[in-house]
């Protein structure tokens, strides 16, 4: 009864705003400082409340465990080593950028508090959880990751790339360090892997659970518009979930970062949301849509812009989509292994010089 007159209230709220296309809302920021609409921050401070008890009522009827699994971390000992590993690897000196430090998800501080850390596990096994009818959360969190590696295997193949030759793999945007672990398991010959996150909370979580599972995946607090490593050191990078929470100039720069640290021929992929699909699936249902986009400050700007021409203007080449579940798709982008400038000579020929 709860949740239903959560539904109701929430309705008669955003009821004027229903009838019209949501996506009008992108364009009043008036900056480059990545804030989201005015609209958007009034109807998140007063709805988010509302959002996140649905999407925590929705997670547990499809059998996630939401409040006991984050009733783990009420332990003293637990919240102790997460500290530590906190003080450890936070950079004090990082200046955080004003777009991540929106309320994110449905938490007051978004991604830059130990809520959100201690829900992030359960989080994302409900983004999977209703991709598929009468599936296992669990089982479906599986079938996504897999889609996601098997992509990787596959354009391999298709574009003569040996799987065993990546050895170095960064994830930007790890999180809580989930989709690091996948990666571990899916590239098992790799020498390393390294994790970078900018909340220091998702990065002692990430280190945490690596620590408790045995796993050597490196994590590093940092912003993934400027990755603490040196230029061509990896021969994959990896964005999970990542760019859809990212204003587009900052999305651009994570790109460019990207292309700085990968090898020639090196590979980026990215696994997020279709916005074309996401549009049409969720405009079918505008209470799914509202609710969503209340938890997601900068997704109308994610709704406007194409990832195969960002990566483009990015300089990958060899770019390929692909469909990984009924939501996300994949997108994968090869950088130039070498670069072919043409030259004009005094006698009007043309030369090709391999730089």
């Amino acid at each position: 009864m709860k949740y239903i007159l959560v539904f109701l209230l929430f309705l008669r709220i955003i009821q004027p705003f229903i009838l019209r296309d949501p996506t009008y809302m992108i364009h009043n920021t008036g900056t480059d400082s990545g804030s989201p609409s005015e609209l958007w921050t009034f109807l998140s401070d007063h709805l988010k409340t509302s959002t996140r008890e649905w999407f925590i009522c929705r997670a547990e009827l499809a059998g996630i465990p939401w409040k006991e699994t984050v009733n783990t971390f009420d332990d003293p000992y637990t919240q102790f080593s997460l500290d530590m590993w906190k003080r450890r690897l936070e950079n004090p000196k990082i200046e955080y950028p004003n777009y991540f430090l929106q309320p994110f998800h449905g938490y007051d501080q978004g991604n830059m508090e130990w809520k959100a850390a201690y829900e992030c596990e359960v989080a994302t096994l409900s983004v999977s959880s209703n991709y598929w009818k009468h599936v296992n959360p669990f089982v479906a969190e599986e079938w996504m990751r897999y889609n996601f590696s098997k992509h990787i295997h596959e354009y391999c193949k298709r574009n003569h790339i040996y799987v065993n030759e990546i050895s170095h793999i960064l994830d930007l945007g790890c999180s809580v360090g989930i989709s690091s672990e996948f990666l571990a398991n899916a590239f098992r010959k790799a020498d390393q892997i390294i994790g970078i996150d900018l909340s220091p909370f998702f990065i002692a979580m990430a280190a945490y659970r690596a620590d408790k599972n045995g796993d050597k995946t490196k994590f590093i607090h940092a912003n993934a518009e400027q990755v603490p490593l040196q230029n061509s050191c990896v021969d994959m990078v990896t964005c999970n979930f990542l760019l859809h929470e990212v204003p587009y100039n900052a999305c651009m720069n994570i790109l460019k970062e990207a292309y700085r640290v990968l090898k020639p021929n090196g590979l980026l992929v990215i696994m997020d949301l279709d916005p074309d699909y996401l549009k049409n699936r969720l405009t079918v249902n505008r209470f799914q849509k509202w609710a969503f986009e209340m938890t997601e400050p900068h997704i109308y700007e994610y709704y406007q812009h194409d990832m195969r021409e960002s990566l483009e203007k990015s300089g990958f080449s060899d770019i390929e989509k692909m469909k990984n579940d009924p939501l996300n798709s994949v997108w994968i982008g090869k950088k130039h292994m070498l670069g072919v400038e043409i030259l004009k000579v005094r006698h009007k020929t043309l030369s090709f010089v391999l730089a």
